[in-house]
């Protein structure tokens, strides 16, 4: 008797616990989902993610006029010195009294949408190639003292060979290449002049923005990373 009363009261023991555990799992359950809840609205807050400032930003520029075949020349004009900037909208500002900064930026876009479009892409294009010289900074001496590495050839093209190859084709006028892996990326951005350390000329000089990040190839490769387009 003894026996079995002492079995019942560990038993109860036992129980208690597992329903003091089970209180506990579904209260740290219910934390979590708080910690989710409250991670989505920082989300939805003022330090909303990278892509929803670009999708807002874009919106503004909608809104006043923009359109996707003024993208390169909305890059080069807004990529000028600031006095520059200011004497390429000077005339459209003296016939628009009261418009907004964007409103006179739309205007003089489409006024000389052609020419600045053309500068657009030089602006872009160089950027492109400054990104991929600096991915690809020591990759030719590497080439040459490990010519029996050929596996990174056969990868797909990185994302800096994909913006590269994008503003060569709209630069140039040339047709884009149709699905070739890293290696032939790489050898068709050297026939076309993007690499400048491979080109035997430069483009007029632009105002670069900040180049990407790097990434390393397998295999000791310093260049063309695993970032694919």
């Amino acid at each position: 008797m003894d026996y079995d009363r002492e079995e019942m009261r560990r038993r109860r023991e036992y129980e208690e616990a597992l329903a003091a555990q089970k209180k506990l799992e579904e209260k740290l359950a219910s934390l979590k989902r708080a910690a989710r809840t409250a991670k989505g609205r920082l989300l939805s807050s003022t330090t909303k993610s990278e892509t929803w400032h670009r999708m807002s930003l874009a919106w503004l520029d909608r809104e006043a006029g923009y359109n996707g075949e003024m993208a390169s020349a909305r890059v080069y004009l807004r990529g000028l010195p600031f006095q520059d900037y200011v004497q390429a909208l000077a005339p459209f500002a003296e016939g628009m009294p009261g418009a907004s900064n964007l409103a006179i930026e739309v205007a003089a876009v489409a006024a000389n949408l052609s020419d600045w479009t053309v500068k657009g892409d030089t602006f872009l294009l160089e950027r492109a190639r400054r990104d991929y010289a600096s991915e690809n900074a020591s990759f030719a001496a590497w080439q040459r003292e490990h010519p029996e590495h050929e596996t990174w050839r056969k990868k797909p093209p990185t994302r800096g060979q994909g913006f590269l190859i994008t503003r060569i084709t709209a630069a140039q006028d040339v047709e884009p290449p149709v699905r070739m892996n890293r290696g032939e990326a790489h050898d068709w951005i050297a026939r076309h002049g993007g690499n400048p350390r491979l080109a035997d000329e430069v483009l007029p000089s632009a105002t670069s923005l900040n180049p990407t990040d790097q990434n390393d190839d397998d295999a000791g490769a310093p260049v063309l990373g695993e970032e694919t387009v």
